[in-house]
């Protein structure tokens, strides 16, 4: 965290703001990474192409000092995980929560003379933005290619909301970002994942929970690779 007038913070504010992102950054880390699996146990392509990019990388970084360098050359990986260069498409068909709510802090006037008040509380749905056909074509399919660069940018602003945006975009987002990438790339090089009979095919999620999960958790089957990580 970067703070550049340091005498106006306490203390607290410090140790609460690192608290707050590591807290962020927990629980959803672990059920996005759970339905990231989830979705490449159903696509082996997609799964078969990330892993192929991971050890071409890792054979030119030996030296744990080169680690992160080597986390920013996993592009594709990006791509799938909302990574550091990429939004991505995991995170964009199961985001954290569903919905966002807020206050306006001042009178806001919209498209055809639809004006928000300030005081006025507002409901952005998440979920249902992100699989609005007007924005995401075949918004079911899991396709990390919606999130190459040349297609990136028709994306439409607001329509990408899985860590929020503006001044209150999730505190976390970067650190998670490369909690996920560090357990992929472990993960896929060291185990293949694959749907079992346990697997609910199409998920279902639970209604008793603010964050999207899962409501019969994710069963998958895991085979272990005859190889060992280097980077363990």
């Amino acid at each position: 965290i970067t703070i550049i007038c340091l005498d106006k913070f306490t203390e607290n504010d410090i140790v609460g703001n690192a608290f707050g992102l590591f807290i962020a950054a927990y629980e959803t880390v672990s059920t996005a990474i759970s339905f990231c699996l989830y979705e490449l146990s159903l696509n082996k392509s997609i799964q078969d192409r990330i892993r192929k990019e991971m050890e071409l990388v890792k054979t030119r970084f030996v030296d744990n000092e080169e680690k992160y360098d080597m986390f920013n050359q996993l592009h594709y990986t990006d791509m799938v995980l909302a990574a550091l260069k990429y939004f991505v498409e995991t995170v964009r068909k199961y985001p954290p929560v569903a919905a966002l709510f807020r206050e306006a802090t001042q009178d806001y006037n919209m498209t055809e003379g639809l004006l928000l008040e300030k005081g006025i509380k507002i409901i952005i749905p998440i979920y249902s933005i992100h699989y609005n056909k007007m924005y995401y074509p075949n918004p079911y399919k899991f396709d990390p290619d919606r999130f190459l660069p040349e297609e990136k940018i028709k994306i439409r602003n607001g329509t990408y909301l899985p860590f929020g945006d503006g001044p209150r975009i999730c505190i976390g987002k970067r650190f998670a970002e490369l909690e996920m990438k560090i357990a992929l790339l472990e993960f896929l090089t060291n185990f293949e994942v694959a749907p079992c009979e346990k697997t609910d095919i199409p998920i279902k999620f639970s209604k008793n929970s603010f964050v999207v999960v899962p409501k019969n958790g994710i069963w998958l089957h895991i085979k272990k690779l005859n190889k060992t990580s280097k980077f363990s």
